[in-house]
């Protein structure tokens, strides 16, 4: 039998042929410690030089994305956490849709993003930048939330991945900013364990944050009363630091993917192996629905969380779909 010959080397790209320009980079600040360097690195062999900007604090990042767009770059590149994801989101898509059209969002999570593993999306820095320099486009379903603010008001964003209430709500708000640890081979890989301790605190401080509530759930063709530990609106697969909590989500199937937790936070806490391979679900004390639009109201206050972004304010808060309305780069 003949081996089979190896893949041509593509060799470097000419600024010409790249199907939506240099990508320009937008950091969080633990990423431009190494990761940012190493991805800038990995295109330079590509024969790209790709801009780039460190986004300090994250709020920031917004106004750099803003900035990169009115500047005629189309696409923007969030390298680091799922909340750096979120900022551009909101430049790119707002609650009435998209605001920038023939803009693309890249994802380089590097084992940090939540959002790039529901895509498959390559962590190690040379395959990643083959990648976003290729010509393949997904057109991505967004979430849309409204909720009550803490002056009463109703308040509406957009979210990518998750939202979440309670104590998913109150772990992903607390997920480490630096790497989630082993995600890639090389010399920046921060051993497992640190990104074990980090998970295991942020799941720790999300357990004593949180409480459970009686609630009401609205969902399409169907309404529920339950003790709610915490609940996720999932556009996308991982969340709470890459758990396959929504397994069966499909970011442009026009439906949000609604995981109910029953119970009390520590039962959702005591299964987060099973959360970790999708496998909590069927469970009786989990709920699973597929639904255009979802409604949850609350006794008691629950904390809401959008991409790892805490929200101001909470309980009642309605969601439904933007239909394939974000251009990500696959």
């Amino acid at each position: 039998m003949t081996a089979p010959m190896p893949a041509p080397n593509p060799g470097p790209f000419r600024p010409g042929s790249l199907p939506f320009g240099p990508p320009f980079l937008i950091a969080d600040p633990p990423a431009a410690r190494r990761d940012l360097t190493l991805l800038r690195r990995a295109l330079a062999a590509s024969g790209v030089v790709a801009e780039a900007a460190v986004a300090r604090p994250v709020e920031r990042a917004g106004q750099i994305a803003a900035r990169a767009l009115g500047d005629g770059h189309r696409l923007l590149v969030a390298v680091g956490s799922d909340r750096l994801a979120h900022a551009l989101l909101k430049v790119l898509v707002d609650p009435g849709g998209p605001r920038w059209p023939d803009a693309v969002l890249g994802l380089a999570g590097l084992g940090r993003q939540d959002l790039s593993a529901t895509f498959g999306l390559p962590d190690e820095p040379a395959k990643l930048a083959r990648h976003l320099l290729g010509p393949n486009l997904f057109l991505a379903d967004v979430g849309r939330a409204r909720w009550r603010g803490p002056d009463g008001t109703e308040r509406v964003s957009v979210f990518a991945n998750t939202a979440e209430l309670g104590y998913p709500a109150e772990v992903s708000a607390r997920a480490p900013a630096g790497r989630a640890g082993g995600a890639w081979g090389s010399v920046g890989m921060v051993p497992r364990w640190i990104g074990r301790a980090g998970t295991l605190t942020a799941a720790l401080g999300g357990l004593l944050a949180s409480r459970s509530s009686p609630a009401r759930l609205e969902v399409d063709h169907t309404a529920v009363e339950l003790r709610l530990a915490g609940l996720v609106v999932a556009n996308g697969q991982f969340t709470m630091g890459r758990m396959k909590v929504a397994p069966r989500a499909l970011p442009d199937d026009g439906r949000l993917s609604v995981i109910a937790f029953q119970g009390e936070p520590l039962g959702v806490y005591a299964r987060s192996k099973d959360l970790y391979y999708g496998l909590h679900v069927p469970h009786p004390s989990v709920r699973e629905y597929q639904s255009r639009r979802v409604a949850v109201d609350s006794a008691e206050p629950l904390a809401l969380v959008l991409d790892g972004w805490r929200a101001a304010g909470g309980t009642p808060v309605g969601f439904d779909v933007l239909e394939r309305v974000l251009r990500v780069k696959v």
